[in-house]
Protein backbone atom coordinates (compact mmCIF):
# COMPACT_ATOMS: atom_id res chain seq x y z
CA UNK A 1 0.00 0.00 0.00
CA UNK A 2 2.86 2.34 0.84
CA UNK A 3 4.36 1.86 -2.65
CA UNK A 4 1.02 2.69 -4.25
CA UNK A 5 0.68 5.89 -2.26
CA UNK A 6 4.28 6.77 -3.15
CA UNK A 7 3.54 6.27 -6.87
CA UNK A 8 0.57 8.65 -6.63
CA UNK A 9 2.79 11.19 -4.87
CA UNK A 10 5.36 10.95 -7.68
CA UNK A 11 2.62 11.49 -10.27
CA UNK A 12 1.35 14.55 -8.40
CA UNK A 13 4.90 15.90 -8.18
CA UNK A 14 5.24 15.48 -11.94
CA UNK A 15 1.98 17.30 -12.54
CA UNK A 16 3.00 20.09 -10.15
CA UNK A 17 6.39 20.42 -11.88
CA UNK A 18 4.72 20.73 -15.28
CA UNK A 19 2.21 23.28 -14.03
CA UNK A 20 4.88 25.37 -12.33
CA UNK A 21 7.43 25.32 -15.14
CA UNK A 22 5.50 24.95 -18.41
CA UNK A 23 3.48 27.87 -19.75
CA UNK A 24 1.61 25.64 -22.20
CA UNK A 25 0.55 23.30 -19.41
CA UNK A 26 -0.96 26.22 -17.53
CA UNK A 27 -2.78 27.28 -20.71
CA UNK A 28 -4.09 23.73 -21.23
CA UNK A 29 -5.26 23.53 -17.61
CA UNK A 30 -7.01 26.90 -17.80
CA UNK A 31 -8.73 25.82 -21.03
CA UNK A 32 -9.70 22.49 -19.44
CA UNK A 33 -11.25 24.18 -16.42
CA UNK A 34 -13.13 26.61 -18.68
CA UNK A 35 -14.44 23.85 -20.94
CA UNK A 36 -15.52 21.61 -18.05
CA UNK A 37 -17.33 24.53 -16.41
CA UNK A 38 -18.97 25.32 -19.75
CA UNK A 39 -20.10 21.69 -20.01
CA UNK A 40 -21.69 21.93 -16.57
CA UNK A 41 -23.30 25.29 -17.34
CA UNK A 42 -24.72 24.16 -20.68
CA UNK A 43 -25.69 20.71 -19.40
CA UNK A 44 -24.08 18.73 -22.19
CA UNK A 45 -25.09 15.11 -22.54
CA UNK A 46 -23.06 12.12 -21.36
CA UNK A 47 -21.47 11.35 -24.72
CA UNK A 48 -20.44 14.95 -25.25
CA UNK A 49 -18.83 15.18 -21.82
CA UNK A 50 -16.99 11.92 -22.50
CA UNK A 51 -15.62 13.37 -25.74
CA UNK A 52 -14.62 16.62 -24.04
CA UNK A 53 -12.97 14.91 -21.06
CA UNK A 54 -11.10 12.47 -23.30
CA UNK A 55 -9.78 15.25 -25.52
CA UNK A 56 -8.75 17.33 -22.49
CA UNK A 57 -7.00 14.34 -20.90
CA UNK A 58 -5.22 13.56 -24.17
CA UNK A 59 -3.85 17.09 -24.52
CA UNK A 60 -2.67 17.21 -20.90
CA UNK A 61 -1.14 13.72 -21.06
CA UNK A 62 0.75 14.56 -24.24
CA UNK A 63 1.94 17.85 -22.77
CA UNK A 64 3.30 15.91 -19.79
CA UNK A 65 5.05 13.46 -22.14
CA UNK A 66 6.42 16.39 -24.16
CA UNK A 67 7.86 17.92 -20.99
CA UNK A 68 9.45 14.60 -20.04
CA UNK A 69 10.99 14.19 -23.51
CA UNK A 70 12.40 17.72 -23.40
CA UNK A 71 13.96 17.24 -19.94
CA UNK A 72 15.52 13.87 -20.80
CA UNK A 73 16.98 15.27 -24.01
CA UNK A 74 18.36 18.29 -22.16
CA UNK A 75 19.97 15.89 -19.69
CA UNK A 76 21.48 13.56 -22.28
CA UNK A 77 22.50 15.90 -25.08
CA UNK A 78 25.29 18.32 -24.36
CA UNK A 79 25.12 19.94 -27.77
CA UNK A 80 22.34 22.51 -27.72
CA UNK A 81 21.64 22.18 -31.45
CA UNK A 82 21.96 18.46 -32.02
CA UNK A 83 19.71 17.58 -34.97
CA UNK A 84 18.29 14.41 -33.36
CA UNK A 85 17.47 16.28 -30.17
CA UNK A 86 15.60 18.85 -32.22
CA UNK A 87 13.67 16.16 -34.07
CA UNK A 88 12.64 14.43 -30.82
CA UNK A 89 11.49 17.70 -29.24
CA UNK A 90 9.67 18.79 -32.39
CA UNK A 91 7.87 15.47 -32.76
CA UNK A 92 6.78 15.49 -29.10
CA UNK A 93 5.48 19.05 -29.54
CA UNK A 94 3.68 18.02 -32.74
CA UNK A 95 1.87 15.27 -30.82
CA UNK A 96 0.52 17.89 -28.41
CA UNK A 97 -0.45 20.09 -31.35
CA UNK A 98 -2.42 17.30 -33.03
CA UNK A 99 -4.26 16.57 -29.78
CA UNK A 100 -5.00 20.28 -29.34
CA UNK A 101 -6.46 20.50 -32.85
CA UNK A 102 -8.61 17.48 -32.02
CA UNK A 103 -9.77 19.16 -28.79
CA UNK A 104 -10.74 22.35 -30.64
CA UNK A 105 -12.76 20.38 -33.19
CA UNK A 106 -14.53 18.39 -30.47
CA UNK A 107 -15.31 21.61 -28.62
CA UNK A 108 -16.72 23.08 -31.82
CA UNK A 109 -19.06 20.13 -32.33
CA UNK A 110 -20.14 20.00 -28.68
CA UNK A 111 -20.74 23.71 -28.17
CA UNK A 112 -21.87 24.94 -31.61
CA UNK A 113 -25.58 24.38 -31.08
CA UNK A 114 -25.47 25.33 -27.43
CA UNK A 115 -23.73 28.69 -27.87
CA UNK A 116 -25.33 29.86 -31.11
CA UNK A 117 -28.68 31.62 -30.58
CA UNK A 118 -31.54 29.68 -32.24
CA UNK A 119 -32.40 32.39 -34.76
CA UNK A 120 -28.77 32.60 -35.91
CA UNK A 121 -28.39 28.81 -35.85
CA UNK A 122 -31.35 28.44 -38.20
CA UNK A 123 -29.98 31.14 -40.49
CA UNK A 124 -26.49 29.66 -40.49
CA UNK A 125 -27.81 26.14 -41.05
CA UNK A 126 -29.57 27.38 -44.15
CA UNK A 127 -26.22 28.61 -45.46
CA UNK A 128 -24.10 25.62 -44.46
CA UNK A 129 -24.21 22.67 -42.08
CA UNK A 130 -22.22 22.98 -38.81
CA UNK A 131 -19.53 20.53 -39.92
CA UNK A 132 -18.40 23.08 -42.51
CA UNK A 133 -17.19 25.27 -39.65
CA UNK A 134 -15.16 22.38 -38.22
CA UNK A 135 -13.73 21.73 -41.67
CA UNK A 136 -12.76 25.39 -41.99
CA UNK A 137 -11.08 25.36 -38.58
CA UNK A 138 -9.10 22.25 -39.54
CA UNK A 139 -8.21 23.82 -42.89
CA UNK A 140 -6.96 27.01 -41.21
CA UNK A 141 -4.84 24.99 -38.79
CA UNK A 142 -3.40 22.99 -41.70
CA UNK A 143 -2.60 26.19 -43.59
CA UNK A 144 -0.96 27.53 -40.45
CA UNK A 145 1.23 24.42 -40.32
CA UNK A 146 2.19 24.75 -43.97
CA UNK A 147 3.12 28.42 -43.56
CA UNK A 148 5.12 27.69 -40.39
CA UNK A 149 6.96 24.89 -42.19
CA UNK A 150 7.71 27.13 -45.16
CA UNK A 151 9.15 29.78 -42.82
CA UNK A 152 11.22 27.11 -41.08
CA UNK A 153 12.64 25.87 -44.38
CA UNK A 154 13.37 29.41 -45.54
CA UNK A 155 15.28 30.19 -42.35
CA UNK A 156 17.16 26.89 -42.59
CA UNK A 157 18.29 27.69 -46.13
CA UNK A 158 19.34 31.22 -45.14
CA UNK A 159 21.76 29.85 -42.53
CA UNK A 160 23.62 27.74 -45.09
Amino acid sequence: MKALIQSFRFALEGMAYALLTQRNMRIHFAAAIFVVLLCALLQVNTYEIIAVLFSVALVIALELANTAVERVIDLLVEERRHPYAKVAKDVAAAAVFVAAINAVLIAYFVFYDKLTPPHLRDWQASLHPPYIGAFLIALLLLLNLIVAYAILLRNKHRRK
